[in-house]
């Protein structure tokens, strides 16, 4: 990756600008939306132009079922404007759930089920023919369904982490943009034309143009007093955000109970989720003399099925033997990972070595 390049332009002219000239070049433009504040953001950008220009752009959102009331307000507001064609799927998927080993995943508008609130009329409830059952697949295959030569906008930003950073850098897709990726064998496309926004930008936008967003943020702060760039809006059960079911009782109690009521380990988590031993490997608990006979442990004793002990042992028997594999690997199982949806940096150590030998020749 190479140093940043700075524009003699400020951030906001220059997503303007960018998205202006997605418009000329693609007449299907689709926005991917979260309710976080990122794509709430770039949704209003692209919305502006549509207005502009008299057109409508696609808006696809995946209801994951297990969201925040917040998240589902902001959605119909989204979905119901004029120059929005709503794709809000509540369709029949297989969600993570890091809360429970006996019920690992949600099957979030599955037939039969009670879900935790009714599917909305704008919604598209159903899907002929076969399509993946998992949220990130789904992406995928959504993304094949469109006609050639689509633009699907992303709200990402590369200064979220460095693995974002690489995501909207690494690689032109398109005309040499390298806000941009290839997809569908280079007939469709994503872009990131906030890309270079930092998280004051996102938010000025919002305030300075009085745009709606998702109430969860302002029940956050206040709860936590907490710095705006360390609120995130997700999924409730997953490996990366379960720990909001702690807060999510006094932010959002009906939401609360129907999660409780809906998904098996939601209360427990609710409880212990913020308490990094139950879920996470912190410290080494006593009698145990190192991580690899804590990680056997775990192996031997976790009520998983032999289909998912199995696969842990498998994946662990092909990684590298030493304490801090051993560790991260203990985490894995207190999480049911069992999909290695947090995967097992194999060079942590090497990498903290690295990083420690930098400060040293500084110091």
């Amino acid at each position: 990756m190479g140093e940043k390049l700075y524009l003699q332009i400020d951030v906001l002219t220059a997503a303007k600008q960018r998205i202006s000239w997605l418009f000329d070049e693609f007449k299907n433009i689709f926005v991917s939306v979260s309710s976080g504040k990122d794509s709430t953001a770039l949704y209003n950008l692209a919305r502006e132009e549509a207005i502009k220009r008299n057109r409508k752009i696609n808006v696809f959102f995946l209801d994951q079922e297990a969201e925040y009331q917040g998240t589902v307000d902001i959605m119909r507001e989204i979905m119901n404007h004029p120059n929005v064609i709503p794709h809000w799927y509540q369709v029949p998927i297989y969600m993570t759930n890091a809360t429970s080993f006996d019920m690992d995943q949600l099957y979030a508008w599955g037939p039969g089920e009670e879900w935790m609130r009714e599917k909305e009329g704008t919604a598209i409830k159903e899907i002929e023919g076969k399509y993946p059952e998992r949220f990130y697949k789904f992406f995928e295959w959504f993304e094949k369904q469109q006609p050639e030569h689509t633009a699907f906008l992303v709200g990402l930003r590369g200064d979220e982490s460095l693995n974002r950073h690489r995501a909207v850098s690494k690689n032109a897709g398109y005309k040499d943009i390298a806000w941009s990726t290839a997809i569908n064998k280079g007939t469709s496309y994503k872009f990131y034309p906030i890309y270079d926004w930092g998280i004051g930008d996102v938010w000025k936008y919002i305030n300075d143009n009085k745009f709606p967003y998702n109430s969860i943020y302002d029940k956050m702060y206040a709860n936590n007093c907490n710095y705006y760039n360390t609120m995130r809006v997700s999924n409730l059960i997953h490996e990366k955000s379960f720990k909001c079911l702690t807060d999510l009782q006094v932010l959002e109690p009906e939401t609360y109970e129907k999660v409780v009521k809906r998904i098996k380990g939601a209360h427990c988590a609710a409880i212990y989720a913020k308490k990094s031993h139950i879920y996470h490997a912190d410290t080494l608990p006593e009698g145990m003399t190192s991580w690899k006979d804590y990680r056997d442990y775990l192996l031997e004793t976790t009520p998983l099925t032999d289909e998912k002990r199995g696969r842990f042992t498998k994946r662990f028997s092909k990684q590298r033997g030493n304490e801090d594999i051993f560790k991260q690997q203990c985490t894995q199982i207190l999480k049911n990972d069992w999909e290695n949806n947090i995967s097992v940096d194999q060079n942590k150590d090497e990498k903290r070595a690295k990083l420690l030998d930098k400060w040293r020749a500084i110091l």
